[in-house]
C-alpha cells in the first residue's frame, strides 16, 4: 500500500509539500510495521518514536539547555528528549514529540543536535523549525483523516457537509460560529493537538480547486486566537436544514 495520499478536498501550500509527504510516508511506515488497518487517533507519536523508529525516548529536565527548551533531538546518540514541563499540556507534549521526530526524518544530514524552545508563533521560527512544525502538524493531523473527521462531524451535527466546507472558507459570522463553537473544539480533542496548532494547520491548507483560498480565512484565525476582534457581532445561531441561521431576537416590550 502506498503512503497516505494528500487529500481530495484540500492540499498544503507548495512550501509545505515536502514535510507533508514525509509525514505521510512515516505514518504509513508505522501502520505497516504495527499491522494496523488504519492510523489511530490521536496518533500515539511518543510510543511510535521507540517502537517503530527505534529512537531512544525520554522525559527529563532540560532546563540546563535553556529555560524555555521543550525538546531536543540528538542525532548521533539516536535519542529524543522532551522536557518535563511539556507534560503540563498534552497537545504541546505530543507536538514537541512530533517536532523532534521531524528533525530525525528531515534534518539529520544538517546537524547532530537540535534543541527547541516554545516559540510564540510558527511565523517566528527559523526555516528548519518551521519545516519541523509543518511535519509535526501533518503527522498528528494527517490530511486524509482531517478531511474524513470534518465530514463525519458535519453529518453527526446534521450539517450539510458540502455547504459547511464551503462556508468554513468564508470570513462570515456563520463561519466563525462553526469554527469556534463546533469544529475547533471537536478537532483539537479528536487529534490531541492544541488550538494554536490546529488553527495554523487549517490556515495552511488550500482549496484543491483554488490556490488562493485558505481553508481557514485569516480573519477567522485572528478571531479564534484572540489576535483581533472579528469586526462585527456574531449573532446567536441554530442549525436549520443543515445550515446555521441567525436566531431572531424576541421583540422588546
Amino acid at each position: 500500500m502506498a503512503a497516505l495520499p494528500i487529500g481530495n478536498l484540500f492540499h498544503p501550500q507548495p512550501g509545505n509539500i515536502r514535510a507533508e509527504r514525509n509525514a505521510g510516508k512515516c505514518l504509513e511506515r508505522c501502520r505497516r510495521k504495527l499491522g494496523l488497518t488504519e492510523i489511530p487517533l490521536p496518533v500515539p507519536v511518543d510510543q511510535w518514536i521507540e517502537t517503530v523508529f527505534d529512537i531512544g525516548f525520554g522525559i527529563t529536565d532540560l532546563s540546563h539547555l535553556g529555560a524555555d527548551v521543550l525538546g531536543a533531538a540528538y542525532i548521533k546518540e539516536n535519542e529524543i528528549a522532551v522536557a518535563e514541563t511539556a507534560l503540563k499540556h498534552d497537545g504541546r507534549f505530543r507536538f514537541t514529540c512530533a517536532h523532534e521526530l521531524a528533525h530525525f526524518v528531515l534534518h539529520a544530514h544538517i546537524a547532530v543536535v537540535f534543541t527547541d524552545g516554545e516559540l510564540p508563533s510558527l511565523e517566528l521560527a527559523n526555516r528548519l523549525d518551521r519545516e519541523a512544525d509543518k511535519f509535526a502538524a501533518a503527522f498528528l493531523s494527517p490530511l486524509p483523516l482531517l478531511e474524513r473527521e470534518i465530514v463525519r462531524f458535519c453529518r453527526s451535527e446534521r450539517l450539510d457537509p458540502e455547504y459547511c466546507l464551503a462556508e468554513l472558507m468564508v470570513p462570515s459570522p456563520e463561519s466563525l460560529w462553526l469554527w469556534k463553537g463546533f469544529l475547533v473544539p471537536f478537532l483539537t480533542q479528536r487529534f490531541g493537538i492544541s488550538k494554536t496548532a490546529l488553527v495554523y494547520r487549517c490556515q495552511d491548507l488550500r482549496d484543491l480547486t483554488d490556490e488562493s483560498r485558505s481553508f481557514m480565512p485569516a480573519r477567522i484565525k485572528n478571531a479564534i486566537l484572540g489576535n483581533a476582534s472579528f469586526g462585527e457581532p456574531v449573532p446567536s445561531m441554530r442549525i436549520v436544514n443543515g445550515r446555521p441561521q441567525p436566531v431572531a431576537e424576541s421583540p422588546r416590550r
